[in-house]
């Protein structure tokens, strides 16, 4: 039995009736919404295919033939509504009324979240008829299609038919799900929240190289990652494990802004594993004047800001794929590929730094609660690319501040007059930078050298050094601990940025200088 459309029109009209006796307030974020999309032209044609915009704002429309007048008996329309590859459609219908009959047999709107085109009876598409109130209004396509289908029977009552806007939303997903797309988005399932302190994660992320094209890298850039740091270089509570065909280290700390390149070359899946731990609190005692008794206190020595977010991109073999993302390929053995002039090169955990609490014995020593770094990490062992533009020929690095170069021996809170740069492969052993056939411009050392470490960065002297070696490289290289080799504390790592030298600029070295490793 189909329910006429006076029907559906009777049952809105008390609908809104009753609405305005308990007012909706609409959500901040519905109203944002609303605020700041900016419709397209109204789509209203029987079938068609449809490209959902990637502009923030932009919103496409859809409404069924003839609408707002009544749609045709006889009507099978079919919509396949495309988001950019790594990009999800999201429908919301706004206005809906079609004949309701028993499991929408005759006239229905159905569904499809798959976009695969599959009969509208099976399980896996949604069929909707009857009035707004009568049916589920947003969608989100399982992949970068969605497919909408209007049947209509040959006979009988017909109503305005349905209005609905569209637009596009990343791909975002948490643990323990698999996915199979050219990119999306990687969140911890707190987010945007941090991660509790006191639970335990075990995290695993399955990516499927099921694309068009073979699969031969993964650009992951950490649009946020902050884990519980190292201790003495080591990952022990928190961690991001990533296998691929290349060797990924293992991350932990403050890494928000940098990317990795991940090998994935022969491979059909990969993996990412994230685990974190419950955050410590450490003890303060305070002991009043005149007391003997001494009060506890339990603090944590680093902020609760826990959590990541991480775009994932995968990169196919083929160049001429022109559905592939813009990024480009790093060549091949670089964990990391930098394609400007001028950019800025840091170590991971760079930024790493906690309130010290070991020396708080009654919570007012002078030491107590200061600022330290975490350091870098232990087993580092990769390359850094940057990418030689057309007519540069050289390249310089330089340290961004005074605490930008620490990598070797104990850095102390004196004036940077105190800290001595080393060079060479005799003195730089444990953990270094290889700039090769580099030096530092005005150094009249004979010898260039390729391995920096120390307090600062230079050859002879202290100061940016220069290379026009091929390919523009570095080479990073940790040792398995913090003391063995050399007593080490302190040691931030490194943040240099780097500017290529353009061809006609002048020669920075002398003529006569030699190089040595």
């Amino acid at each position: 039995l189909a329910l006429p459309c006076w029907h559906l029109q009777a049952s809105a009209t008390s609908l809104s009736a009753r609405s305005s006796v308990f007012p909706v307030t609409a959500s901040p974020a519905a109203a944002a919404t609303t605020a700041t999309h900016t419709a397209q032209p109204v789509y209203s044609e029987c079938g068609g295919e449809l490209s959902a915009s990637s502009v923030e704002g932009e919103v496409g429309v859809l409404t069924s033939p003839g609408y707002p007048l009544q749609y045709s008996s006889g009507l099978h329309c079919v919509w396949n509504i495309k988001a950019p590859e790594g990009m999800r459609v999201t429908l919301s219908i706004q206005e809906f009324e079609v004949t309701a009959t028993p499991d929408c047999e005759e006239d229905y709107l159905a569904v499809d979240k798959t976009g695969t085109g599959a009969d509208t009876s099976t399980e896996s598409v949604k069929r909707l008829c009857g009035g707004l109130d009568d049916v589920v209004t947003t969608y989100i396509s399982d992949g970068n299609v969605l497919t909408l289908t209007l049947q209509t029977s040959q006979d009988g009552e017909t109503c305005k038919g349905f209005k609905a806007t569209y637009d596009v939303q990343e791909a975002v997903v948490t643990c323990g799900a698999t996915v199979s797309q050219p990119s999306f988005v990687f969140v911890h399932p707190a987010a945007p929240d941090p991660v509790p302190a006191n639970t335990t994660t075990e995290c695993t992320l399955t990516i499927l190289h099921e694309c068009k094209s073979p699969v031969c890298q993964l650009r992951l850039d950490f649009e946020y990652l902050s884990l519980q740091p190292p201790e003495l270089g080591d990952c022990r509570s928190d961690s991001l494990l990533i296998h691929g065909q290349n060797l990924v280290p293992e991350l932990c700390g403050q890494n928000t802004g940098q990317h990795v390149y991940v090998d994935v070359s022969g491979r059909l899946s990969s993996k990412l594993y994230v685990v974190t731990s419950p955050l410590l609190k450490r003890p303060i005692g305070h002991k009043a004047e005149n007391q003997t008794d001494q009060d506890d206190s339990w603090e944590y020595e680093i902020e609760n800001d826990r959590g990541w977010k991480i775009r994932i991109t995968q990169l196919p073999c083929d160049d001429c794929n022109t559905d592939a993302p813009a990024i480009a390929r790093a060549p091949e053995g670089c964990l990391q590929y930098y394609t400007s002039t001028t950019g800025v090169i840091s170590s991971f955990n760079f930024d790493g730094s906690k309130r010290d609490l070991e020396p708080c014995w009654n919570g007012t020593e002078p030491d107590c609660g200061r600022k330290v770094w975490t350091g870098h990490l232990n087993h580092l062992h990769h390359q850094i690319c940057v990418q030689q533009q057309e007519g540069y020929c050289g390249i310089i690095y330089e340290p961004t501040g005074p605490d930008a170069f620490l990598l070797t021996g104990q850095a102390t809170y004196e004036g940077v007059e105190h800290r001595k740069n080393k060079y060479g492969s005799s003195q730089c052993q444990s953990d270094y930078l290889v700039v090769a056939k580099s030096r530092t411009p005005g150094d009249n050392d004979p010898w260039a050298h390729d391995r920096f470490c120390g307090l600062a960065l230079g050859n002879y002297v202290t100061g940016p050094i220069v290379s026009y070696s091929l390919p523009f490289m570095l080479e990073v290289h940790t040792d398995d601990d913090e003391f063995s080799q050399s007593v080490d504390t302190q040691n931030r790592g490194f943040q240099l940025r780097y500017t290529q030298l353009p061809c006609g600029a002048p020669y920075l070295f002398n003529g006569d200088q030699k190089f040595v490793g």
